[in-house]
């Protein structure tokens, strides 16, 4: 009789373990999951973040150039027709 009590208890014993393993690798596989996902999206966040900062350096080197006597000049002569004094200002005619 103690051997099949031994026995029994021994079987219940591993049958414990062998859900607490269970368990504990699911708990795990799910966590790893979000870990993985998290690294995901920020990887994303980060390519996002390369554009951006690309764009902010464009557009800082677009208001350096604005502020620029000869690109203001540019601007008006091209776009405004604004001439100098004593500048004569030539038009092709559009037919």
């Amino acid at each position: 009789m103690p051997y099949t009590r031994a026995l029994l208890e021994s079987k219940i014993t591993w049958a414990i373990i062998l859900i607490l393993v269970f368990y504990i690798a699911f708990v795990f596989s799910e966590k790893y999951a979000r870990i993985l996902e998290i690294k995901s999206e920020l990887a994303e966040l980060e390519y996002e973040i390369d554009g951006l900062e690309q764009d902010t350096r464009l557009l800082s080197e677009k208001i350096d150039l604005l502020s620029t006597n000869l690109y203001i000049e540019k601007i008006a002569r091209e776009e405004l027709d604004l001439v100098k004094p004593n500048e004569i200002l030539f038009k092709p005619i559009k037919k």
